[in-house]
């Protein structure tokens, strides 16, 4: 079984984008950026909620032969655009090169994509659908890559969930720029 991977920006008080859903706060540091470009590199697929689907779509749109593009976003969007992108979303967005959209019952979709043979399954979303993911036991961990930034207010990563949420802490790494990432698997999980 394919292992699905959470992996969100968040500041330090707990919020992974501002009120208006805005990312403006973030600026990742190169290090931070190379970390990303490996998540995506190793993913056989990405999950995404619809939201951050569309911020993610600047990565389509990057002008990967121009010279002015740092060295490191020029991967990124190479990358991003080879794996594969299942949208989870109530609507009917457009679609990007290598999406799809989830059909159905998410949390079915998600564990035939789980059942099938390849690489792990790359999840970035937003706090309804990481409750739903997390709620059905699919989230084999959490990769939360907390920032030196503190909103006040914004959207809370953990606001939709009903029941705490159990981690057991199973690595970090500080970056240039003071974030830290805070790699989790769920308490109650066996070790696979």
């Amino acid at each position: 079984m394919r292992r699905l991977s959470y992996y969100i920006i968040l500041t330090t008080d707990g919020m992974y984008a501002d009120a208006d859903g805005g990312l403006g706060h973030y600026e990742p540091a190169d290090d931070e950026h190379t970390y990303a470009n490996e998540l995506v590199r190793d993913a056989g697929d990405v999950v995404m909620g619809r939201v951050m689907y569309d911020v993610m779509g600047y990565w389509d749109t990057v002008d990967v032969d121009a010279p002015d593009v740092p060295a490191v976003e020029r991967d990124f969007a190479t990358l991003w655009r080879q794996t594969p992108k299942h949208i989870v979303s109530r609507g009917n967005p457009d679609m990007g090169p290598n999406a799809t959209l989830v059909q159905g019952d998410v949390v079915d979709a998600v564990r035939r994509l789980k059942a099938q043979p390849g690489r792990y399954i790359g999840l970035g979303c937003g706090a309804d659908l990481l409750a739903t993911l997390t709620r059905a036991g699919l989230i084999d961990d959490y990769r939360l890559l907390v920032t030196p930034t503190a909103l006040g207010a914004g959207k809370s990563l953990f606001a939709a969930l009903d029941a705490p949420l159990r981690l057991d802490l199973k690595g970090t790494r500080t970056f240039s720029s003071g974030s830290v990432l805070l790699e989790y698997v769920p308490a109650d999980r066996p070790e696979s």
